[in-house]
């Protein structure tokens, strides 16, 4: 082992821009509709304090679409999850700030640093 030859890697021509040198400017992100909407009942259905609004929802769907199966019960809440939980949270008036945060939804344009 004495005799052998130590292996170089050689450097990437990428490394400079991977690392966040000669980068310049704001790299502006606006996703698709679907992909926002998408995004938000993400967030909804992992925050605790929309628990109890996404039981009342899919009990509501489940309700109106009494043969409905559990398969178009669930796409059915998630197509109108959004607006119906924005809609009930701005319609009262005890709502906390958080849930009309949450309702209101994530800005549609991000500024993400270039690299």
């Amino acid at each position: 082992m004495e005799k052998a030859k130590p292996i170089v890697v050689s450097k990437s021509r990428h490394d400079k821009r991977v690392g966040g040198k000669d980068s310049r400017g704001l790299h502006i992100i606006t996703p698709s509709l679907e992909e926002f909407q998408q995004a938000h009942l993400c967030i909804l259905n992992n925050s605790s304090e929309v628990l109890s609004y996404i039981v009342r929802h899919e009990a509501l769907v489940k309700q109106n679409n009494p043969k409905m199966s559990k398969d178009r019960v669930f796409k059915e809440h998630n197509k109108s999850f959004v607006n119906w939980f924005k809609d009930t949270i701005f319609g009262d008036d005890n709502a906390s700030e958080m849930l009309k945060k949450l309702a209101d939804g994530p800005k549609k344009c991000y500024n993400l640093e270039k690299v």
